[in-house]
């Protein structure tokens, strides 16, 4: 596939990357922010087959995270005084993530969008499934979900927030350099 069938486009939808790793029962999710993980994982959340890890509520919403989310932020805050920063531990959390559920007899679904922070691509288990929503659309998304969430907001609020949001014109960039490194893996 070229680079041009496979990246993530400014302003054309293109359907999910999908590369299967390995037959372990793990699905990883992942994509820019509205670009429709969560939306995706939603198929999973109320199967008894499946635990659904999101790196938002684990890391940023934790306060008001539950289940297996909870459990597992609980348990990576245990291990360690102060947190290793999730963009630059990825490789760490995701091996911590597999080894925690191991056993569990699910299927692990892992919802972040922090894979493109993932230095040695070759330890990923399962499938990969990247979202590749236009960049366009997933700033679209964010700023309709802001206003979707906050019904109250101040117009200097969303105006932070969309100058904010605006850096994902320049973070989809890593994860076309993802999806490079994740193309040149040989299975």
């Amino acid at each position: 596939m070229s680079n041009e069938e496979m990246f993530i486009d400014l302003v054309i939808d293109k359907k999910p990357y999908i590369k299967n790793f390995s037959n372990d029962p793990v699905i990883n999710l992942t994509g820019e922010s509205g670009s429709g993980k969560s939306f995706y994982a939603q198929q999973y959340l109320n199967d008894d087959n499946y635990i659904v890890i999101d790196t938002d509520e684990v890391f940023g919403r934790f306060e008001t995270s539950s289940g297996v989310n909870r459990e597992y932020g609980e348990h990576i805050r245990e291990k360690f005084d102060v947190l290793p920063e999730l963009i630059y531990e990825f490789d760490m959390y995701y091996q911590d993530i597999l080894e925690y559920f191991e056993g569990c007899g699910k299927t692990i679904v892992i919802d972040s969008a922090q894979f493109r922070n993932m230095k040695d691509v070759s330890k990923l288990k399962g499938k990969l499934i990247v979202m590749r929503t236009s960049v366009n659309t997933c700033y679209e998304r964010c700023l309709e979900r802001y206003k979707k969430n906050n019904p109250n907001y101040l117009d200097e609020d969303f105006i932070k927030y969309s100058e904010r949001k605006k850096a994902i014109y320049k973070w989809y960039l890593g994860l076309n350099e993802f999806l490079k490194r994740v193309e040149e893996v040989d299975i």
